[in-house]
């Protein structure tokens, strides 16, 4: 039995993250281990369902017992080494020209820091015909789909770093974080998967000490990413 961390606490770049490359099809893989953890969203059973595991998958929403549980806690900041290849290929749309850019932006429900630009910079990202695409709300089809076309994807939660083994190698990669809050998880796995990494620093994350928090906050601490200043490294990416 192996342990997935799964649910709707988990982005789903997180879930492919995890132990669910035990789970993948190929020489390593003991397929005789059934797999258990929180009740799945809908993505996360569409990703199971493709690799053909969902039946193998057994809920955990009440007290279960099992004689052996093999468990690999999610550790911040680990990042996997080869063994995702053969999970992402598996999930990966087939090749397509590449065309256009997509952004990923944080989910509100998961955010560290509360991005207090986000209604202006969707509003930009929109105007640039740049997708904005929610992963945890598109179907797995089309976001493997947007994922293998894009020739430039904007990744603004690292909670999804994960995802980018959907894209192809060549395919150039922004990341955008606070100052001083860029984590390793989506350089490495560039260099895993044959991207063009580049990162993209936004204002350092501010604490009120007196005041209201931002509309819509759901956190203390709050940045903001310069649209002026994205838009420069943007052209630059899509002119070279």
């Amino acid at each position: 039995m192996i342990a997935v961390p799964a649910g709707e606490a988990l982005s789903l770049g997180q879930f492919l993250l995890g132990p669910l490359t035990m789970a993948t099809p190929g020489p390593q893989t003991d397929k005789k281990l059934a797999l258990c953890g929180a009740p799945l969203t809908p993505r996360q059973t569409d990703v199971l369902a493709r690799l053909g595991r969902l039946r193998t998958y057994i809920p955990i929403d009440k007290p279960q017992t099992f004689r052996e549980v093999i468990s690999v806690p999610l550790e911040p900041g680990t990042v996997p080494g080869p063994e995702i290849c053969p999970l992402a290929e598996s999930l990966r749309a087939p090749p397509t020209p590449r065309s256009g850019a997509v952004a990923i932006l944080p989910r509100r429900t998961a955010e560290k820091f509360c991005l207090t630009n986000r209604a202006s910079l969707t509003a930009w990202l929109r105007a640039k015909k740049i997708a904005i695409i929610e992963p945890e709300s598109l179907r797995l089809a089309d976001l493997t789909t947007a994922l293998a076309c894009a020739a430039l994807v904007l990744l603004a939660d690292p909670l999804q770093a994960g995802l980018l083994g959907l894209c192809h190698p060549g395919a150039k990669i922004l990341e955008i974080a606070p100052e001083g809050w860029l984590g390793p998880e989506a350089r490495c796995l560039s260099v895993l998967f044959g991207l063009d990494w580049t990162p993209f620093l936004a204002g350092p994350p501010r604490y009120p000490l007196q005041g209201g928090l931002p509309f819509g906050s759901l956190v203390p601490c709050s940045y903001e990413i310069p649209i002026r200043d994205l838009a420069r490294a943007l052209e630059s990416h899509l002119t070279t």
